[in-house]
């Protein structure tokens, strides 16, 4: 896939989970609130996880449910296309 469109891609992942709080204690991350409109959404912090590593689980999830779609809406951008004709 182009930069750009996996740049997009992976900003429409992240925006899928609102980060409300974040609870630390002694530096480590003990807790977090957060909004999704998905159950898939639902289990994605673990202790210790940063602000970055729930919206990087949140990008991959969001990546894996909608890959088909993708590939098939941007089929004219690949390098595969563009060999075959």
């Amino acid at each position: 896939m182009k930069v750009k469109l996996l740049k997009k891609i992976r900003k429409a992942g992240r925006n899928q989970v609102q980060i409300h709080s974040v609870t630390r204690q002694d530096g480590t991350v003990m807790g977090m609130v957060y909004g999704y409109s998905e159950a898939e959404y639902e289990d994605l912090f673990d202790f210790g996880d940063t602000k970055a590593d729930v919206l990087n689980k949140a990008q991959r999830i969001y990546i894996k449910q909608n890959i088909a779609f993708f590939r098939k809406k941007y089929r004219k951008h690949s390098r595969l296309a563009k060999e075959s004709s």
